[in-house]
């Protein structure tokens, strides 16, 4: 017996390795977006990149698998060069830190190009310090190249002036002789560097970083938050090269962004509501070329009511401030904004939202855009003009700041530094590289850093050591949750088994020993009716009865987190929707198996010796008929745990099925492989105990 059971736990192994294999090949092959997924339709390309690659999703898929198996703290650890340990907060949360030498735990953040170390003390508080000393110089030859073309793209940066554009290319110059003559130590480097870099931090706004990332921050407002930018957004979107990749939920998304446009517009502006209404019906027909040729003639005339917002949000992603400005100042022109009665009716609301957007940025900027708002909605089109006319002075002025301190950033020498941020990453940050990185903050959502990342490690133990890694579409560890489900759904399973498997062998012994008689009709017919019956079905009749007619149970599952017997009412009409799906056909194999048994020549033999009815029944054929139904009953344990996921969603049930359903349509491979690892778990175990109890029931099996 206990070679039989080694060998089986080692089938286990390799079952679960080749399954783990196949699900993970399969979750990788299967179509969709899973960035798209997790953060919505709108992401930018930025923003999808940086997901990607935070969850380690931009590596190969080899390497994904090897990481997910055997961990990557061990990498992350030779990276930063310090070891790295795991703590349990007082939330309940997990943290990776990096063990320094003395015993203080480490993690680090970026502050613009400042880098601030969070010190973990042994009694649990936290300080920050900055910790610039940390970063080292990359390569003196590759940034050499670097600086080079960087020169030359700011001889032709149009956002500069001619003074300010010398101010930056003097240090720059002088960083430059330092790199092509670099041949001592890092220390040696940096203080012949200290110089130049000190001209360029001096020429950096104070607030210039924050108003970049205000601006870029308002450029996606208004262009996710004003109904008509929208709608030139979609017509962006059908022109664009990307639109034959567009599925029928991506079509279906922006028809309803241009349905808002249409009921906005149809009193104002009919023919262009009309218009508009033609695209609206193509988008809902799948036929985007048809949109899109509805849309193009009723461009001009949305930019022309929207003031050219749309192109304010565009220029402001580039980061072309002068644009920018150009397009507040054109809305103060009489010439080609002449204010009138449809273009009041509906710019109010465009001025209130670029307003919101851009009011973070600079107090000058706020108070322009809340007079022009004001001034419109009250039919001033002069004084209007003129708040248009401060904001573009306004705009001009943070502009030139921005490009200013965005040029004399990307003229310093740059550097690298492997750490653990704030999320669980081994994190590679560099500076000088000019990038804008968006980070996932727990709590908050997707923020945008100036500089940063350029390569991501997500930390994690492995499976091996226990760790299925983090949840794409929770962002928290699988283990934290997949555990309850896998509670939940044992809860549910077992209450059923318990309720249906004796109940079903009684009666399906009954129906064997009475076969062709009037007890055996009545319990075949009702049991094929039960199993024959989908979940749903079922789940939704004892739903109308008992909780909607009756109002005996609850009709739905509530309670969180807690464990499902504090409600043992909510759980009623589940365990009883598997037990009539279950007790039919586990009492058809039953009486099937007992039939089968009573009809065999040593039960007629042993009548024909004068053994009695009961003692024939009991002792010879019952325990030869459950050998058949065992099997099966094993076999159903399984699909009670990943099987129930009808009944779990339509009594809205928190259990393993419900939760790798979710995941499934996410993509969230972390999750579904977790999941798999479980169910195999389950079924080569239950298929073992299966093997087991054939032992009892009938002494000539043995194993070896």
């Amino acid at each position: 017996m206990a070679k039989f059971i080694l060998r089986r736990l080692l089938l286990m192994l390799l079952t679960m390795f080749m399954v783990s294999v196949a699900v993970f090949a399969i979750t990788t092959a299967a179509p969709g977006n899973v960035a798209r997924n997790v953060l919505g339709i709108q992401i930018t390309p930025e923003q999808e990149a940086s997901f990607l690659a935070q969850n380690g999703l931009d590596k190969p898929a080899y390497e994904r698998y090897l990481y997910w198996l055997f961990g990557t703290d061990w990498r992350a650890a030779s990276k930063i060069g310090l070891p790295l340990q795991q703590i349990t907060t007082e939330d309940g949360y997990q943290e990776w830190w990096a063990a320094a030498p003395d015993g203080t735990l480490l993690r680090w953040k970026l502050e613009g190009e400042t880098l601030i170390a969070q010190q973990r003390a042994p009694d649990g508080t936290i300080t920050e310090v900055e910790d610039n000393g940390r970063w080292q110089i990359k390569d003196p030859a590759q940034e050499v190249t670097r600086l080079e073309a960087y020169r030359a793209q700011l001889l032709q940066n149009t956002q500069l002036t001619d003074a300010d554009r010398q101010a930056i290319l003097q240090p720059l110059d002088q960083i430059l002789e330092v790199l092509r003559q670099a041949s001592g130590s890092q220390a040696d480097l940096q203080a012949a560097l200290a110089g130049p870099e000190a001209q360029l931090a001096a020429l950096k706004g104070e607030n210039a970083a924050q108003q970049k990332q205000a601006l870029q921050k308002a450029a996606d407002e208004i262009s996710t938050k004003d109904t008509l930018v929208l709608a030139l957004a979609v017509y962006k979107v059908l022109s664009s090269p990307e639109a034959g990749s567009l599925n029928a939920s991506d079509l279906q998304f922006r028809a309803g962004q241009i349905n808002r446009a249409v009921v906005k517009l149809r009193e104002i502006d009919p023919q262009l509501s009309a218009q508009l209404k033609q695209a609206y019906d193509s988008l809902k027909a799948g036929d985007a070329q048809g949109a899109r040729a509805a849309l193009e003639p009723a461009v001009p005339r949305l930019s022309l009511l929207t003031g050219n917002l749309g192109a304010l949000a565009d220029a402001l992603q580039q980061g072309d401030y002068q644009q920018t400005a150009a397009v507040l100042q054109d809305l103060a022109d009489p010439a080609k904004n002449p204010l009138d009665k449809e273009q009041l009716a509906v710019l109010v609301d465009s001025v209130n939202v670029a307003g919101s957007a851009l009011g973070s940025a600079d107090p000058d900027l706020k108070a322009a855009f809340k007079q022009a708002a004001s001034s419109l909605k009250k039919g001033d089109a002069e004084n209007a003009r003129a708040a248009f006319t401060q904001a573009a002075d306004a705009m001009k002025k943070i502009g030139l700041a921005v490009a200013i301190s965005s040029a004399a950033s990307g003229a310093s020498v740059g550097r690298s530094f492997w750490g653990v941020d704030l999320q669980n990453h081994a994190v590679h940050w560099e500076t000088g590289s000019g990038k804008d990185v968006w980070v996932f903050i727990q709590g908050t959502g997707w923020k945008a850093f100036s500089g940063g990342p350029s390569e991501y490690i997500p930390i994690q133990r492995g499976l091996l050591r226990g760790d299925p890694g983090i949840s794409l579409r929770t962002g928290r560890p699988v283990s934290d949750l997949i555990f309850l489900r896998l509670r939940n759904s044992l809860v549910l399973a077992g209450a059923a088994f318990i309720l249906v498997m004796p109940l079903a062998l009684v009666l399906g012994v009954i129906a064997g020993l009475k076969e062709g008689r009037p007890t055996d009709r009545v319990l075949s017919i009702g049991g094929m009716m039960f199993s024959v019956t989908p979940e749903f079905a079922t789940g939704i009749f004892l739903i109308l009865i008992f909780a909607f007619w009756l109002k005996w149970v609850p009709g739905a599952t509530v309670f969180g987190e807690k464990a499902p017997w504090t409600r043992p009412d909510m759980l009623v009409l589940p365990v009883l929707t598997l037990t009539l799906v279950e007790l039919g056909y586990i009492m058809r194999i039953t009486r099937a198996s007992m039939v089968d048994v009573m009809n065999a020549p040593y039960i007629r033999t042993a009548f024909l010796k004068g053994l009695p009815y009961r003692q024939v029944v009991t002792r010879h054929a019952v325990r030869n008929a459950l050998m058949a139904p065992i099997t099966v009953i094993m076999l159903h344990v399984n699909w009670l745990l990943g099987g129930i996921v009808v009944v779990e969603v339509i009594f809205g049930y928190p259990g393993l099925g419900s939760y790798l359903l979710d995941s499934a349509l996410f993509k969230d491979y972390n999750a579904i492989e977790a999941g798999a690892m479980i169910l195999v778990l389950v079924a080569v175990t239950t298929q073992l105990l299966a093997d087991i109890t054939y032992t009892f029931i009938n002494p000539r099996i043995r194993y070896s």
